[in-house]
């Protein structure tokens, strides 16, 4: 379990590093977005009315999820047995944050017409992240039930 929370961490840096990059451009602060596959996609799809209907940028909120996966998967890695609540929240967060990111993709494609290379590897990230926490909590919960029974405790669902 704690070799799987010490990915999780390391994909959650990954993800707040490229979202941080890209919050970056959409607030002006990096004249130039770096897209070695899509050419201009990427200044595009940041530019795009659709990147720019939240107050904030998208990235951003993306940026601030990963963090949140971060700090849960940190939680779960110094402490490997137990915390179910914790690898739950986790699930939940990284699940919905690579919904999001599914939805962005398809975004990209149809509203706006371009893509962007780091969006696309942010949207991997978070896949992977959910990937990664459900099988977290999967495993969690077995443990917990497996905790439950050998204690002889009637454990409700």
């Amino acid at each position: 379990m704690a070799l799987r929370s010490i990915a999780l961490v390391a994909l959650a840096v990954v993800g707040f590093a490229i979202s941080a990059y890209l919050a970056a451009f959409e607030l002006g602060i990096v004249a130039h977005v770096w897209d070695p596959l899509f050419g201009d996609g990427s200044r595009r799809v940041l530019t795009s009315a659709i990147a720019r209907v939240l107050p904030v940028p998208d990235a951003a909120l993306g940026g601030a999820a990963y963090l949140v996966d971060g700090l849960l998967a940190a939680v779960l890695m110094v402490r490997p047995r137990g915390r179910l609540v914790v690898a739950s929240a986790l699930a939940v967060i990284a699940s919905a944050g690579a919904v999001v990111a599914f939805a962005l993709v398809v975004v990209q494609a149809a509203f706006v017409g371009a893509f962007c290379a780091l969006c696309l590897a942010s949207a991997a990230v978070s896949a992977a992240l959910a990937f990664g926490a459900l099988v977290e909590w999967r495993a969690r919960q077995r443990d917990h039930q497996f905790h439950d029974d050998q204690s002889g405790e009637v454990v409700s669902s």
